[in-house]
């Protein structure tokens, strides 16, 4: 019988290292995957922090593109208001023919230069 309970004894043991091996691994692969979740929880929350800061420069930014869009529509509309009241408008003939007579203008002027 002091063969069987030796026989019985190594196998058990063998079971117990092998176990024992298994639940270190496991438990370092368990630490390691709690690091990680710990590393990106907090890179989470810098994101978060970042996209909270984009999310208020474009805000502003688009606060002040409103702003220069009124300044401009503002702008054309006097624009438009006094073109016509100084008579800066021309049509293709019209231009054409100012054209003409600056031309001829400068031509006399350079004859009694």
């Amino acid at each position: 019988m002091d063969q069987q309970s030796a026989d019985v004894t190594t196998p058990v043991s063998g079971d117990v290292r092998s176990l024992e091996s298994s639940l270190k691994a496991l438990w370092e692969r368990t630490r390691r995957a709690g690091d990680l979740i710990a590393e990106l929880r907090g890179e989470k929350k810098m994101l978060l922090s970042r996209v909270e800061e984009l999310e208020s420069e474009l805000d502003q930014v688009r606060r002040e593109l409103a702003k220069k869009e009124q300044v401009m529509k503002r702008m054309a509309t006097e624009a438009a208001e006094v073109s016509p009241a100084r008579g800066t408008v021309f049509s293709n003939g019209e231009r054409d023919s100012v054209v003409a007579k600056i031309k001829e203008l400068l031509v006399k002027l350079e004859s009694y230069l």
